[in-house]
């Protein structure tokens, strides 16, 4: 059985919390803790900082019943996972992946850790399964330190991009179908300062919207096909 996850608040109708075919509104899921900030070190600017360091009076929640919960109240089936840091609770959130991947939601996840750091540690054989579990079962990587000197952050743009992500530096990853060894050579990361907007197609297939597209035509256009 998994360790039980701490859940800091649900959102269930968010439009700042990435894109979906449905208005951009997602159910926003935030964790509590995050280590580097609970450490002294925590990114400058941090939107959320009443969940570095978890509550004594902080819920445990089975992640299998807390994604049933969420399937039962969710709105659609577009989710979005923060913090605090969400990997930070590593197993717990592999569990709850995996468990709302089967309920059919397209997931995103938001965490400071690099991609290719979380794949080099230098760790356990837990946690090498736990990892490739949260991979395979999200949709959508957001990563990288939130940089206040680089925000690009304005919830009302309504992009599914600037109203989501906190700073250019951070990488959107196009990371569905991490479980095909063959995929993995295509998997896409783009700076957000790179682009203007996302798009998530209802079958869930992530659109990137270049700085030298049209973010109304390209709506529309998706839209048109959906």
């Amino acid at each position: 059985m998994s360790k039980a996850l701490k859940v800091f608040d649900v959102k269930w109708t968010s439009t700042t919390a990435g894109p979906s075919p449905d208005g951009n509104r997602r159910t926003e899921i935030f964790l509590w803790g995050c280590n580097i900030a609970a450490a002294g070190v925590p990114c400058k600017g941090c939107f959320n900082p009443k969940m570095w360091n978890v509550s004594d009076t902080a819920k445990d929640f089975d992640p299998v019943e807390m994604a049933d919960h969420i399937n039962k109240f969710a709105p659609n089936k577009f989710v979005t996972i923060v913090g605090g840091e969400p990997l930070d609770q590593l197993e717990p959130l592999a569990e709850l992946v995996a468990q709302l991947k089967k309920h059919g939601f397209h997931i995103i996840l938001f965490t400071h850790y690099e991609l290719a750091e979380l794949l080099g540690r230098n760790a356990d054989l837990d946690y090498e399964i736990d990892i490739s579990r949260l991979l395979i079962n999200i949709d959508v990587l957001v990563d990288g330190r939130y940089e206040a000197s680089k925000r690009i952050y304005d919830e009302e743009t309504g992009d599914g991009l600037h109203d989501a992500v906190g700073s250019a530096n951070q990488v959107i990853w196009d990371i569905k179908g991490w479980a095909d060894s063959l995929a993995r050579k295509e998997i896409q990361g783009v700076k957000a300062g790179d682009l203007a907007g996302l798009y998530v197609c209802p079958d869930g297939e992530l659109k990137y919207i270049t700085k030298d597209e049209s973010v109304a035509d390209c709506f529309a256009s998706f839209e048109a096909v959906a």
